[in-house]
């Protein structure tokens, strides 16, 4: 299975996925929704989809940056889980939903962990969907600010 990398000025934000099979994943820039006195950011989103009817047994995705000379750490907020890393030049967020926006979007009792301040996992059990549903994962960065644009950039709608 192909995991996105996205390239970033502080190093790649890369995917490790494991799953029984292989989901359809779409990666690449996408327009952030930032209040306007925010400064801009670059924003790019891995989407992996899941078809309606088609059995999953299981699915993990971990999203971390590899490598670093900024400070990382936690970041969630209301319905999102994330990890922020800055240094003197460059913010940059990963996020997605957190487990309470998965039990929304897919109906089931999924996982989100910080293995450590550079990585995170979401994992979902096994299911079947009736619907199609997707998960999104989204890389942002900019110049650091008091604003927190990053962290609003991957909080996706």
């Amino acid at each position: 299975m192909t995991a996105p990398r996205i390239d970033t000025p502080l190093g790649p934000v890369t995917f490790t996925v494991r799953s029984d099979v292989d989901h359809e994943v779409v990666a690449g820039p996408a327009a952030p929704v930032l209040p306007d006195h925010y400064p801009p950011v670059t924003l790019w989103t891995a989407t992996w989809r899941f078809p309606a009817g088609r059995p999953v047994n299981g699915f993990e995705v971990v999203a971390g940056l590899t490598t670093t000379g900024a400070e990382g750490s936690p970041d969630s907020g209301y319905r999102l889980d994330a990890v922020t890393f800055e240094n003197a030049t460059t913010v940059l967020s990963i996020g997605g939903p957190n487990e309470e926006q998965l039990l929304e979007e897919f109906g089931l009792e999924s996982s989100v962990w910080y293995l450590d301040d550079l990585t995170l996992r979401w994992r979902l059990p096994a299911f079947e969907p009736s619907r199609d549903v997707q998960l999104a994962l989204a890389v942002a960065w900019g110049e650091p600010s008091e604003l927190p644009a990053t962290w609003w950039a991957v909080d996706l709608p």
